[in-house]
């Protein structure tokens, strides 16, 4: 044996014990820089309105910034793949929702990154309800006066979304197959450009949040129609659900939270979680929440990956039903 073999073999031990304490004081130290979280739409969404006051809280806790960046398109996709092939060192981590973790396989072809493989998932954060808006200057003010002008004229009325494969685009074919109607979807790369859209009357309909949607409501340039859910809202109380509008069945959430690459120190993953976990706890942020209509979550990595597995077989019935498999 040569004197580099003996070298090497006589430090294995030492190595052993070695790595696990590195791994450890990892995630006493945690975070002990700046930590990015991408969020997979442009600025001006319903994500932003999460992430953003908890990105203040999160510097108090930990005396670190998070640093919140926008990158949209393809879905929420894009940013998908950037965290996936990141460094697994816990400072990059991504603002997940629905259309890039839960939805994804059910909905492309072909993906850069597997979700279930290659993100961990570190807390749920808060659930949101879908709410079907339309455009004030609209002769929509029901949702029988939409299904009426769809079936009128099949493909014709047009409906935005926030991305192609996304709850909002969900929410639409989950309507159609409810009544039958037929629309014309018109998919945007996030919240913020189909609220212009649909603010300045370019489309007329789209499924969003109560948040993303609060202030083109206030200044009355946008009207909320019915809330996908089993229960009024009470941000929206003057709002009927969609089974008091005469179409049961449509129950349409979104969920997020902070998830991060394949190979993330479980230290790190457990770390993260403690901190997210205890600012979802605050009163003033509960409130934050509450005041634009979201529940809130937390809880553990573990029980938010069983959350995305649930999600998963909810939506796989109507993926099947209905034909959303598109290139990506």
């Amino acid at each position: 044996m040569s004197l580099i073999s003996k070298v090497r073999r006589s430090l294995l031990p030492a190595l052993a014990l070695v790595l696990p304490l590195a791994a450890l004081a990892q995630g006493v130290n945690y975070p002990s820089a700046p930590v990015r979280v991408i969020v997979p739409y442009p600025p001006g969404g319903s994500l932003d309105a999460v992430i953003r006051p908890f990105a203040e809280k999160f510097q108090q806790a930990t005396g670190q910034t998070l640093i919140v960046e926008n990158l949209g398109g393809a879905g929420g996709l894009i940013a998908g793949a950037k965290v996936a092939q990141s460094k697994p060192d816990g400072y990059t981590l991504f603002l997940a929702s629905n259309g890039q973790v839960s939805l994804a396989p059910l909905l492309y072809t072909s993906m850069s990154y597997d979700p279930e493989r290659d993100l961990v998932p570190i807390i749920h954060l808060t659930d949101q309800v879908a709410v079907l808006y339309a455009n004030a200057q609209t002769p929509y003010k029901t949702v029988a006066d939409v299904i009426a002008a769809a079936k009128a004229a099949p493909g014709t009325v047009a409906f935005a979304s926030t991305g192609a494969g996304g709850i909002s685009h969900l929410a639409i074919e989950l309507l159609g197959q409810a009544t039958g109607a037929k629309f014309n979807h018109v998919p945007y790369k996030g919240a913020a450009p189909a609220l212009q859209d649909l603010a300045g009357g370019q489309v007329p309909l789209l499924f969003t949040f109560v948040g993303s949607a609060k202030g083109l409501t206030a200044s009355g340039h946008v009207r909320p129609i019915a809330v996908a859910a089993d229960k009024r809202l009470p941000s929206l109380p003057d709002v009927p659900t969609f089974a008091e509008a005469g179409v049961p069945g449509i129950q349409v959430s979104s969920w997020m939270g902070l998830m991060g690459p394949r190979d993330m120190p479980a230290s790190a993953v457990r770390r993260m979680a403690e901190v997210a976990d205890d600012i979802l706890k605050q009163p003033d942020f509960q409130k934050q929440m509450a005041d634009i209509s979201m529940e809130i979550r937390g809880g553990s990595p573990a029980s938010f990956r069983a959350a995305i597995q649930a999600d998963t077989v909810k939506w796989s019935k109507l993926a099947k039903t209905v034909n959303l498999k598109q290139q990506q």
